[in-house]
């Protein structure tokens, strides 16, 4: 999946979608020229989700940039959550 997007930051951004090694789907940000800007998603051996669910990885430096794309309704949080670290992270989804 790759979707062309406008946040808050007043600047357009693609979010990409690839899968980790265990089969997770791995979320990432960039630019409009295709500059990195932050991978959403976490990977973690212990749980599984479905093809179009993620692990949000919604704190430090992804905290206000996850809240953002949050409210664009491109994936929605689900009932799940997954502690990583000392850290509860939601697991997502993506909206088709």
């Amino acid at each position: 999946m790759r979707k062309m997007i406008k946040i808050k930051r007043e600047f357009k951004i693609e979010l990409h979608t690839r899968h980790y090694l265990n089969g997770q789907l791995a979320v990432y940000v960039n630019d409009k020229i295709g500059h990195p800007i932050a991978e959403l998603s976490i990977m973690n051996d212990l749980v599984t989700l479905a093809p179009n669910e993620f692990i949000l990885k919604d704190y430090s430096e992804n905290k206000e940039l996850a809240q953002e794309l949050l409210e664009t309704n491109l994936f929605v949080p689900t009932d799940q959550f997954i502690l990583i670290g000392s850290h509860l992270c939601t697991v997502c989804q993506i909206n088709s």
